[in-house]
């Protein structure tokens, strides 16, 4: 693979002087033992150097390879041998099988003092730093250190190798800060790859590309944080005229491309300048492109304009990514002489137009095709059009392919991933389907109309890991999964039946599971009873749903207790029962052995008893939606202590996909929320119509990140606690429907956020607050049924003259003084200072007029004081 590798960067072979295994020769004693110190330092969890033995010939040892003509180790190669395992939905990553290396690499290794090869990819040494010593390999040819969990800076020994031909240091947590010391001596160098190596701190890193050696063929400085105008990039006047591949991509260059930035590089096959902020006319920079470009990637970037004519002439292209950009106008039809393209993507843009056959004339080497999110680009072939390619990869989601299913898929036998999501297909799904994709690995067909009775079994899918059929028109009951099956999204059908339970057995390996707002009946199989009881047919009992992260059975017709099949899911983060017949109390294990739930929803089925304190003790719960359910007892306060609704960042460390949502009720209505956006905009609590009692506890106030706070339709009574002023996040409160008393809490004015509001049919009193985000709301039905409350908005007034009282201040010292006597102090000055003003300039009317006045004001002072205590506390008392 190496051979093919240097061959395609235009790396002569002969230059690297490796020398296949085999011949007369044993290996040198010394490298042996060289050799040996070297397995003897590093960690090597795996086994993979058990063929270094002692006393053996250690050349025919793993990776290691010697002259035929001399007996010298020249070549090793530890690089890790790994197979993809799986994508993980948990972390948004893909799982390796690794054999990996590790530990300190020792400087036994200077013995080999011929080698020229050296290989240690695909490792994990913890971050160490790159040894210095390997500066010394004078001799040395082939440097690959790539995805080897090497950290902190490069050093600049890496200068000594004069010999060295390919260097690569991609992917790992290195950091240069000052390459220009040592790249330039590399003088040989052909190729370099210094991707996410944090180059940001060089000293005008940018300007110091033009130090790089003349001789290079393949430069990737991929997502290296440099920073520059496109403009002050120095590649159109520095010497690196005979580069063939180029990648810039992820880096922060921005602004339009300069005419002479490709003039002089009339040999680069590969330009990668993606995820920057390009600027400019698609159809000048094609013009300036070289004759004989064979992949460009552009994508991600601020294109506009439409695509030009001339692209039919750049017949060399291969692999064409435009796809992000503010691309519009017509795909010209020209792209089908385009004999040698193998990808196309052009997706997520605003092109529009027809498609027909013409566009894809001469693709026979096609097998990428995404034109995705282009919502005015439409299909239009003969039904009986056979293409000329086979396709491995499409994705035409949010394309025009409708109304009927499109019938040139049937000689796409190749297809991996096949996504025709949101494409205006009314239809019944052809016989021949699912056939045609037995090797798919990714299915969406979304957001259609299909129709078709899903077939019984789906494990002919044998190396599908996705499937998504949601919101379509299929029927039939859930079929058997395929052991390999990591996400299924069936919700929004009408499939019918019960669960199977088969599906025991194959969700060992199922991370998503939607089978929402279906006709599903019956109970959910009880996989596991006990710790040692277990009725499906095999399995391992640690392996049932412990991977599952997001499950929902919302909107169906299960019932039976809650489903004990969840103890094992440990990783569970988003689960949704709500509407459905569930019943049965809440069990307080969901506490312990769900440790990563984030959303929890429950709404309206049939549980009863109370509520869990156990609940609290989910750190990463911020969605918790028990309403319409029969729950009774009170509200522990130690269950308001919610630690992410406390916490703007304990969200938790998950991935939740965009077609996965949620029902929740806010602001007196149902939204439905995407869970991709909820971990940023939603936090709620909705305790709604239930039979719960008792007081709501002061600890609420604590939930400072709350958004949605409900707990109207039960029995609650007693105050509204003046700490509610501490949900400074609260967007809607609904207190209504209650038995709650006294007066409304002025610190709800603290709520600047608060765009709904309901306390309607309580028994609250007194004066409705005003003052900040309270006076927004002007509509009286938010107050309906508490007969005793007065002022604005409702039309009954706090006092008997018509006047209307602002609400009560409070002072340091606890007593509370009414606006009401506020306001009649205030009048009552007026009109003394009418009968003051001639008093002051007369000294001995003034006297006796002030003494009689001082006098008066005492006696009212104690005659209000002593009333305003007796009618609080006797609030109090009711």
């Amino acid at each position: 693979m190496i051979w093919v590798l240097l061959a395609q960067y235009q790396i002569p072979i002969s230059s690297i002087s490796v020398e296949p295994k085999g011949g007369e020769r044993s290996c040198r004693e010394r490298e042996r033992d060289a050799l040996l110190s070297f397995k003897a330092s590093i960690e090597d969890p795996s086994d993979v150097l058990s063929s270094w033995q002692t006393g053996q010939d250690c050349c025919r040892w793993r990776g290691v390879v010697c002259s035929n003509r001399t007996g010298h180790v020249v070549k090793l190669d530890l690089h890790n041998n790994f197979t993809i395992f799986n994508y993980d939905y948990n972390t948004d990553m893909i799982n390796y099988k690794f054999r990996m290396l590790g530990g300190e690499i020792g400087p036994s290794l200077l013995a080999i003092e011929h080698l020229n090869y050296l290989n240690l990819s695909y490792n994990d040494f913890g971050h160490k730093r790159i040894p210095e010593f390997i500066g010394s390999f004078k001799n040395l040819k082939y440097l690959d250190l790539s995805y080897a969990g090497f950290g902190g800076s490069i050093p600049p020994q890496l200068g000594n190798l004069t010999k060295l031909l390919h260097l690569d240091l991609s992917f790992n947590s290195l950091e240069s800060v000052d390459y220009v010391s040592w790249l330039p001596r590399l003088s040989s160098l052909k190729y370099l790859d210094m991707s996410e190596v944090n180059l940001s701190t060089t000293v005008d890193g940018v300007h110091a590309l033009n130090m790089l050696p003349a001789s290079l063929r393949v430069l990737y400085l991929f997502d290296c944080n440099l920073n520059a105008t496109f403009s002050s990039l120095p590649l159109y006047s520095s010497n690196l005229t005979s580069l063939v591949r180029l990648n810039l991509g992820y880096n922060y260059f921005h602004g339009p491309i300069p005419d002479g930035l490709l003039r002089n590089m009339t040999s680069l096959k590969e330009l990668g300048l993606q995820s920057n902020d390009l600027i400019g006319d698609i159809a000048e920079l094609m013009k300036r492109l070289p004759p004989k470009i064979e992949e460009l990637d552009l994508s991600t970037n601020n294109l506009t304009g439409s695509l030009p004519i001339r692209l039919e002439h750049m017949t060399s292209l291969r692999y064409l990514y435009l796809y992000n950009n503010s691309l519009n106008g017509h795909i010209p039809s020209g792209i089908g002489k385009l004999t040698n393209l193998r990808g196309l993507d052009l997706s997520f843009n605003n092109l529009l137009g027809i498609i027909s056959e013409n566009h894809f004339a001469s693709l026979t080497r096609l097998e990428e095709l995404y034109l995705s999110n282009n919502n005015n680009l439409t299909m239009v072939v003969d039904p009986n059009w056979i293409p000329p390619f086979k396709l491995k990869y499409v994705d035409l989601s949010s394309c025009n392919l409708g109304p009927h299913f499109p019938t040139w898929i049937r000689s796409q036998t190749d297809i991996i991933d096949l996504i025709m999501s949101n494409t205006g297909i009314v239809d019944r799904l052809p016989d021949w389907f699912w056939n045609v994709i037995s090797s798919v690995e990714y299915l969406d067909l979304s957001l259609n109309q299909i129709s078709r009775v899903l077939p019984s079994t789906l494990e002919f899918l044998s190396a599908a890991y996705e499937i998504n059929l949601n919101s379509n028109q299929f029927h039939g009951g859930v079929p058997k999964l395929m052991m390999s099956l990591q996400v299924l999204d069936l919700s929004n059908n009408s499939i019918t039946g019960t669960v199977p339970l088969s599906m025991c057995n194959q969700v060992q390996s199922l991370e998503i599971l939607d089978l929402s707002h279906n006709r599903l009946s019956g109970q959910l199989p009880q996989c596991l009873t006990s710790r040692k009881s277990f009725r499906a047919d095999h399995g391992d009992l640690t392996l049932i749903g412990s991977k599952l992260s997001i499950v929902s059975f919302s909107n169906n017709s299960l019932s039976g207790e809650f489903p004990l099949f969840f103890r094992s899911c440990q990783y569970l983060n988003f689960l949704d029962l709500s509407y459905n017949d569930f019943y049965g109390s809440l069990p307080i294990w969901i506490g312990k052995r769900l440790p990563q739930l984030a959303f929890l929803l429950l709404r309206s089925n049939m549980f009863s008893g109370y509520i869990p304190i156990q609940l609290a003790k989910l750190d990463y719960l911020h969605v918790l939606d028990l309403a319409h359910n029969n729950l009774s007892g009170t509200i522990a306060p130690s269950l308001v202590n919610f630690t992410a609704m406390t916490t703007v960042s304990s969200y938790g460390s998950y991935y939740v996909p965009d077609f996965i949502s949620m029902l929740v009720v806010t602001k007196g209505q149902a939204l439905e929320y995407y869970t991709n956006t909820i971990i940023s905009l939603m936090s709620s609590l909705d305790l709604s119509s239930n039979c719960l009692t008792g007081k709501i506890p002061e600890e609420i106030g604590g939930l400072a990140t709350l958004k949605n706070l409900n707990l109207s339709g039960n029995r609650l009574t007693g105050d509204i606690p003046e700490t509610i002023g501490g949900l400074w996040s609260l967007e809607s409160l609904d207190l209504s429907n209650n038995e709650l008393y006294g007066e409304i809490p002025p610190t709800l004015s603290n709520l600047t956020f608060l765009s709904y509001l309901n306390l309607s049919y309580n028994n609250l009193s007194g004066v409705i607050p005003s003052g900040q985000q309270l006076q927004t709301f002007d509509d009286p039905s938010i107050y309906k049924g508490n007969n005793d409350l007065c002022g604005p908005p409702i039309s009954k007034n706090c006092s008997g003259d018509g006047t209307t009282l602002n609400y009560p201040l409070k002072y340091e010292d606890g007593n509370e003084m009414s606006s009401f006597y506020l306001s009649m102090g205030l009048r009552f000055a007026v009109g003394l200072w009418v009968v003051i003003g001639p008093l002051l300039f007369k000294r001995t009317w003034s006297a006796a007029y002030f003494l009689f006045i001082d006098n008066i004001f005492d006696k009212i002072y104690v005659f209000m004081v002593l009333n305003w205590a007796r009618l609080i506390a006797n609030i109090r008392k009711k």
